[in-house]
């Protein structure tokens, strides 16, 4: 039988909990020592950051700004052992099923935080005081969002509003630490029948919230750095990804209102094949 609404059962007895500290505290602390000395010295700076707020709960949160290659999966991967093998609890969440699927534990946020769906601008989070999912929240040290930038900005404020009435805290997400992630060349939030305009205004760094939020960059790309076997020249590599960088940059072709033609570099197209696929 579910608990009523607004009664506060007994952490021990909480399903939720136990699941998410259902995990072996040695093997995740011999995870986290082989991880960190993996870390170039950026995301060591980053995951110290973090830690540091999260041992001390100091109320902030990040947008931890990366393109594709830079890893930011394995600074989660890093962050989540790290706090689990001291007995804490990290939330891992991700935008798109996809992108959850690459998280150890990782789950949707609209499946997480039971946000409504499509979201408006006084949409909360159904999620009750004193049930099972307020009280895990409570205890949780740290939330981390992947692929945030391709969720509308009224998921960020109903999450905002309804963490400051679990935890009664007026401070952005009820002062609970959270680092937002992901690649604003990337997907946007998907607006029906908008034009740009309404795409911008939809995205995270036009809510109220974003004044508050600390960013933390990585640049360097990690699959330049790796030796996978019969992988292509990493100057190849290189090459590409400088490309994708300045057309997500708007850098190729002529100055434009996000409509241009571009031309792709005959070293990176297939002319000579006998299937196609």
């Amino acid at each position: 039988m579910k608990y009523p609404i607004g009664y506060a059962p007994n952490q021990d007895h909480n399903k939720l909990i136990f699941n998410e500290m259902a995990y072996d505290k040695q093997i995740l602390a011999a995870e986290f020592n082989r991880s960190y000395h993996l870390l170039t010295d950026k995301q060591k700076s980053i995951v110290d950051t973090i830690i540091r707020v999260v041992d001390t709960q100091s109320a902030e949160f990040y947008f931890l700004y990366g393109y594709g290659g830079t890893n930011k999966a394995f600074v989660w991967t890093t962050l989540s052992s790290a706090i689990c093998s001291n007995g804490g609890i990290v939330y891992i969440v991700a935008s798109s099923g996809i992108a959850s699927l690459l998280l150890l534990g990782g789950r949707t946020t609209h499946f997480k935080f039971v946000i409504p769906v499509p979201a408006t601008q006084n949409s909360t989070c159904n999620i009750h005081q004193g049930s099972n999912l307020a009280e895990l929240l409570k205890v949780t040290k740290l939330i981390v969002w992947d692929e945030a930038p391709m969720c509308h900005k009224f998921t960020f404020e109903a999450l905002d509003k309804s963490l400051k009435d679990i935890i009664h805290n007026n401070l952005p997400f009820g002062g609970k630490v959270i680092v937002f992630g992901g690649d604003f060349r990337q997907i946007l939030p998907i607006i029906p029948k908008g034009n740009r305009s309404d795409i911008f205004h939809a995205t995270i760094n036009a809510s109220y919230i974003w004044g508050h939020c600390q960013i933390l960059r990585l640049t360097k790309n990690m699959r330049l750095l790796s030796n996978v076997s019969g992988q292509p020249n990493n100057q190849e590599l290189k090459q590409f990804s400088d490309c994708l960088l300045d057309i997500g940059d708007g850098k190729v072709g002529q100055a434009n209102d996000g409509f241009s033609e571009i031309t792709i570099p005959d070293e990176f197209l297939i002319k000579d094949y006998t299937d196609p696929i």
